[in-house]
């Protein structure tokens, strides 16, 4: 009996251990600059604030693309156009100056997985491309 009470103790301890760990780890993402670049660029999608969203896109998206360029094809993404929640879960550095931010959108339509590559410059983190369900932003 005290042998199964032991085991029971050590499987209790290390799914402990284990939740923390993924708890911190999400934690973490949700407070990394490049998370917070990503959940300002959705805000602003969500208050179709498309000044402030294409501030957030790179030099090379914003040298192609307007400010109402960006509102078309955000519109032409449903999931993106009409979220009214966004948790990013992971920020992942590629490099130093490089990362990949991912999580779900939340709408009407359900939840759907959403996936950012973001450069840093001069300080700020900035939106390289959008990836939603597969399906970029052009």
């Amino acid at each position: 009996m005290t042998r199964f009470f032991g085991i029971g103790c050590g499987l209790l301890a290390f799914a402990t251990f284990c939740g923390a760990g993924l708890s911190l780890s999400a934690i973490m993402a949700v407070f990394s600059p490049e998370t917070d670049a990503a959940s300002g660029f959705l805000a602003d999608v969500r208050r179709d604030d498309w000044e402030s969203a294409l501030a957030r896109t790179s030099r090379d998206y914003q040298s192609h693309h307007t400010s109402s360029d960006l509102a078309t094809h955000v519109a032409a993404i449903g999931a993106l156009d009409g979220h009214n929640l966004a948790f990013l879960t992971s920020a992942e550095g590629v490099d130093d100056h490089r990362a990949r931010v991912e999580g779900s959108l939340y709408g009407s339509g359900g939840e759907t997985p959403v996936a950012f590559e973001l450069s840093e410059e001069g300080g700020y983190w900035y939106i390289d491309l959008v990836v939603v369900r597969g399906v970029r932003l052009e």
